[in-house]
């Protein structure tokens, strides 16, 4: 990113940050200092960049068309530099991992501190997102590599290494009906409400599938949430049910009125593995997928 622009490195900022006041802060500069730039490259582009609301600044349809080249310009940038690196002999690298929240444990216990230690020059960016973020990530080249669940269809170049099924358990208040059973089904979960993540998420879908194949109703999914912490929050203040990763996950981040309650879901198979593009894999990035690799042969997965 150093060699790009200067304008063009705060434009990436601010279009990631979605506001000028926390760009601003990120890099070290004063917001009008920020705002001259972004205005010096709009007069240059002859385009508006940003529509500026009360909740901070959006992406008009030029500026997320620009933003989505240089941003993979600037990516590209970052990798040619560290591959110079490690062409040179040298053991430095740019790791751009992306995990889902229940992955991360198992991910982060592997790689930590192996790789860093190994790697002590290396830089590891770590993004925690739901399936379908880290999909475009790898698809736009924003990642290196992203763990997570198997989509049915992958985006064209990518590349899959598996590591484990990850069977489903369900999570639900300690007053809830079905707390103190020792096994559940679907078809005892098919009347609960439900908090889970968006519609597009494998675990929600792999549930939304199984149901349909035994004529069961559709779920019902009051609330949404984008992370793990939300979804434990929401089942343990009310009387919702969702899903808990059962091979990996840590009951350890569950809230103490939580418990876990195994599940029997014939014909819903969720497969964790590593995605990657096709081409040029560096040097540490292929590190880590050997050592995630070993992790997953070590646990016989």
């Amino acid at each position: 990113m150093a060699t790009l622009d200067p304008d063009i490195h705060y434009f990436i900022a601010t279009a990631t940050e979605g506001s000028l006041v926390r760009a601003a802060q990120s890099l070290g500069l004063t917001q009008p200092a920020l705002s001259k730039s972004i205005k010096r490259l709009e007069k240059h582009l002859g385009v508006v960049l940003f529509n500026r609301t009360p909740r901070g600044s959006e992406l008009t349809e030029a500026g997320r068309a620009f933003y989505g080249r240089v941003r993979t310009l600037s990516n590209a940038m970052d990798d040619a530099v560290m591959e110079a690196r490690d062409l040179g002999g040298g053991h430095a690298g740019l790791l751009r991992l992306g995990i889902t929240p229940a992955v991360s444990h198992f991910v982060l216990s592997a790689l930590f501190p192996t790789l860093t230690t190994e790697r002590p020059a290396a830089h590891v960016k770590v993004t925690t997102a739901f399936n379908h973020v880290l999909l475009g990530a790898i698809d736009r080249k924003e990642l290196g590599l992203a763990v997570c669940p198997l989509p049915d269809d992958l985006p064209a170049g990518v590349e899959v290494d598996e590591l484990y099924d990850d069977p489903f358990s369900a999570i639900m208040n300690d007053r809830h009906p079905l707390a103190q059973r020792e096994r559940l089904c679907m078809a005892d979960l098919i009347g609960c409400q439900w908090v889970g993540s968006g519609k597009q998420e494998v675990a929600r879908r792999s549930l939304e599938q199984a149901a349909a194949r035994h004529g069961l109703p559709r779920l019902s999914v009051p609330v949404e949430v984008n992370s793990l912490e939300s979804l434990y929050t929401v089942v343990s203040r009310t009387q919702m049910v969702s899903l808990f990763n059962a091979r990996f996950g840590s009951p350890s981040a569950l809230p103490d009125n939580v418990v876990v309650v195994p599940l029997d879901l014939p014909g819903v198979h969720r497969r964790i593995g590593i995605l990657r593009r096709r081409g040029y894999l560096s040097p540490i990035a292929q590190r880590a997928r050997e050592i995630l690799l070993d992790a997953r042969d070590a646990f016989g997965a």
